[in-house]
This record gives C-alpha cells, structure tokens and sequence, in this order.
C-alpha cells in the first residue's frame, strides 16, 4: 500500500513552460507514495489526476493528453516526452501492480518545473542574460571538420547579444574575444552579476563522426546520477538550489530550438559539469550540434545557421521570463 501525503508538502513539485501553466486539480488533495528499491515513486494515476490529464493506457506506454500537451511515459525508459521534446530522467520508468511510477525526485525537478514554471517558488526576476561562449584561447574546445568549437561558441555567442538586447534585456558575456577563462573565472563572472540567467554555449564532438543534434544540460539533482553515468552525488552544490528553475530554463531552450530548427532531438540531460555546479542563479549548457559530423558540421559553419540559434535562444528566455513572472 502507499503512504499519503499531502500535495502541499510537495509543493516543491516546483517544475513547463512548453506551453502552459497547469493548476493543480482542487480533487488531488494527496499524493500517494510508493516506496520500492529505497525509493520513492508516485503512479501514472495519481499524476494524470492532479495535472487533470486524460490518461491512455497501453502496455508498457502511458500517454497523458491535455488540450496543450502530450506526455508520454514508457516502463523501463529513462526518458519521457512531452510534446515529442525529450527528457532525460534520473531513474527509469517502473511498473508495480500494472501501475506505471515516476520517481518523486524526477517529479519535483522535472515535471512540475516542466508544467508549472509560474509555482518555482525560488526564482529571482532577472532582466540580465549572462552569455558564456565556451572554450578560448588556448583552449579550442572540440576541433570540427570545418572549424572549432571555441570560433563557433563566441560568433553564437556574439550574435545572442545582439538578439537579446534588441528585445530589451542587458547582458554580461564571460568572454568578447578569443580568451582563455577558467571556468571558476566564468562562475565568479556569473554570481557577481544580480537579476541574472546564465547560458552557457557551446558546440559538441564524437570520435566516430556520427553524433548528431543538440542537447541541453542543467545541474544533475543531489543524489542522482549524471544522465551520462557516473555515481550519484549526494553533496547539495550550490546550483542545485536552483533545481527547478534551471530545468524550466533548459526546456524553454531546448524546445524552441527543437520546434523552430527540427534538428535531431538528443534530450534535455543533466550533468555536473563545473561551470554549473557552483552557480547561483538559473544556468544551462547548450550543446548546438556535432561540428565533427560531416552534415552538421556544414550547418553549423555557415553563419545564418547561427543565427537561427542565436534567435531562437532568444525567443526561448522572452518565453522563459513571462512564463516564471506570471502571478500565482
């Protein structure tokens, strides 16, 4: 049997921003618990209750239907889709009893910062974008068929500036030029900048030249693993208390850029990489494609596709502040 709790008590659920801010149904007063393995899961039923979702059931799917969104879960996966945008979870999908369970940390971190940005109770109003191209200097970052990584990171890099301030915010670049900075450097330039988002830039390599699309990093949760492998960390860095804030962020981004350039979709993904760990305030990785794959690595060379990042990074935080500044 599971124990109860009070939906209040986890109201720290605080996670989308893909299309709507959902309102928790009035009739799901409680969520039930399931504790299995030493860890905590909520059902398939008890999520389509509380979201007010119509839930289909299939043998190993579960979809969840809403007039704004589709959610689909699969046991055994550690990835669902809502609205076909992908996301990595911590732990995989289970079955119990014919019930399909999401772990409540994939709960709280990911799926109600995902469907309710406006409820992220931490989130400070930023009117500041502080833009961190990758790599610099002596440190070229990956090396591309065509060019390199920290070339293609600052000219982004250069071109979200533009973007952003055109809509009306400031913003910090950690570098302006082909500089070397550490990556405690970029941190320090971060948390010293107040009413700040932080987005940091960067494009991806593969030995075999066969890796393709794009994929979107915020801080892995205390005591989960990596999406990448590696063991869980039960230390609560810094940036972890921007959990939720830092998940909505990466889906505001990566959707828009999977909505408006259709590239392949390689998820939403967590990682402990050091540029995030020790940031104070909302902070994403974007990876823009494989420049050391023969058909992306001509994509992204020619300049207008950086644009078309550049611009939809752009729309992606116009989106991102209305939706956390909405009123509760």
């Amino acid at each position: 049997m599971p124990r109860v709790i009070s939906a209040s008590a986890v109201s720290f659920l605080t996670g989308a921003l893909l299309l709507a801010n959902f309102v928790g149904s009035s009739e799901a007063k409680e969520w039930e618990i399931y504790r299995l393995g030493g860890r905590d899961y909520v059902s398939d039923e008890n999520v389509a209750k509380f979201y007010r979702f119509h839930l289909t059931k299939e043998e190993k799917e579960r979809r969840f239907t809403h007039p704004a969104l589709v959610m689909t879960w699969t046991i055994g996966s550690q990835a669902i889709y809502v609205n076909d945008t992908k996301f990595n979870l911590s732990f995989p999908v289970i079955d119990s009893g014919g019930r399909a369970l999401l772990s409540t940390v994939d709960l709280a971190k990911l799926v109600d910062p995902v469907l309710r940005p406006s409820q992220i109770k931490k989130f400070i109003t930023f009117n500041t974008i502080v833009i961190d191209a990758g790599h610099g200097g002596h440190d070229s970052g990956a090396k591309g068929i065509q060019g390199y990584e920290k070339d293609y990171a600052l000219d982004t890099a250069n071109r979200l500036k533009k973007a952003l301030e055109a809509k009306g915010f400031k913003t910090v670049m950690t570098r302006s030029n082909d500089t070397f900075l550490t990556l405690g450097q970029r941190v320090d330039i971060a948390n010293r900048t107040r009413n700040a988002i932080f987005v940091s830039l960067h494009y991806n390599a593969s030995g075999s030249r066969t890796g393709q699309g794009i994929e979107t990093y915020a801080l892995a949760p205390r005591g989960t693993r990596s999406t990448n492998g590696g063991n869980p960390w039960n230390s609560l860095l810094s940036g972890n208390e921007r959990d939720a804030e830092n998940i909505a962020l990466a889906t505001a981004v990566h959707a828009h850029i999977i909505d408006e350039l259709r590239p392949i979709d390689r998820g939403i993904k967590r990682a402990r990489f050091n540029v995030l760990r020790g940031i104070n305030k909302p902070a994403i990785l974007f990876e823009g494609g494989f420049i050391t794959n023969p058909t992306e690595s001509k994509l992204v060379h020619d300049p207008a596709h950086r644009q078309k990042i550049a611009d939809s990074i752009c729309n992606a935080v116009v989106n991102f502040k209305s939706a956390v500044s909405r009123r509760r």
